[in-house]
């Protein structure tokens, strides 16, 4: 059978395919495919990568940048300047004018003196600092408030400013005064302002006058005192309203 259609089919002539040159164009092409696949795979990495690491999407800060929606508020509290006199001159006449808004705003039902604070340079222990007053009428009575604002050695520490720091002072008893005597010292009281913030308050009650008296703590180791007298033994201001004004003034002065 086999040989029967050998015959029929006769001899197949001889291929003009040449097989080795077939095998070597194949070899060819699938180098050429490969590369470019991985050329095509190499090209698309750096494009992910450039994706991953540059601006990203729209509305997404660089890296390294601050977080949005944050801001820095600017501190544009009174600075107290007192490296020289001069200098101190200067700070007092800022120093009025943030004190009559500081009242003004603590207690807005008084009337206040149109003139209003008049300071002064004074020096204690070699430390300049400012004292003065401004006159007051409240609920009918008439007074004034006294401010004296200085500052303190920093060897001593009263941050926080309490009773129990200011008694440490060296040289004052245990009410933070200085050469008063002991068995009749005023009184100390821790309080606070609304904000929270430490003061101490004092009230002198004598067979002739009667004065509240309110300290707050301030930068470097610095203290402001007001104090509010008035007349027939009554003060123009409660303590209340002195801790207001304390408050008030920490919030225009640093």
């Amino acid at each position: 059978m086999h040989q029967l259609f050998d015959e029929v089919i006769g001899t197949p002539p001889p291929t003009a395919i040449d097989s080795r040159t077939l095998v070597r164009r194949d070899r060819r092409m699938r180098a050429t495919l490969w590369s470019t696949l991985g050329a095509t795979a190499t090209a698309a990495g750096l494009a992910a990568v450039v994706l991953t690491t540059g601006a990203g999407p729209a509305g997404t800060p660089p890296v390294g940048a601050p977080p949005t929606g944050t801001s820095s508020t600017a501190d544009n509290r009174l600075q107290l300047r007192s490296a020289t006199r001069e200098e101190a001159q200067i700070t007092a006449g800022r120093l009025e004018a943030a004190l009559d808004a500081a009242v003004r705003a603590a207690v807005p039902s008084a009337r206040w003196d149109p003139q209003g604070f008049d300071l002064e340079v004074f020096d204690e222990a070699s430390l300049l600092g400012w004292t003065g007053s401004a006159a007051v009428a409240n609920g009918g009575v008439a007074g004034s408030v006294h401010v004296l604002l200085h500052g303190y050695p920093t060897s001593l520490n009263l941050d926080p400013l309490t009773c129990a720091t200011l008694a440490a002072v060296p040289g004052r008893k245990a009410d933070g005064h200085r050469g008063e005597n002991p068995a009749s010292a005023t009184p100390c009281v821790d309080a606070r302002t609304a904000s929270g913030r430490p003061v101490v308050t004092y009230t002198v009650d004598t067979a002739i006058v009667e004065r509240v008296e309110v300290r707050i703590g301030l930068a470097d180791n610095r203290v402001l005192t007001v104090t509010s007298g008035g007349d027939e033994k009554t003060p123009a201001l409660t303590l209340d309203q002195l801790v207001r004004i304390a408050q008030e003034a920490t919030d225009r002065i640093r």
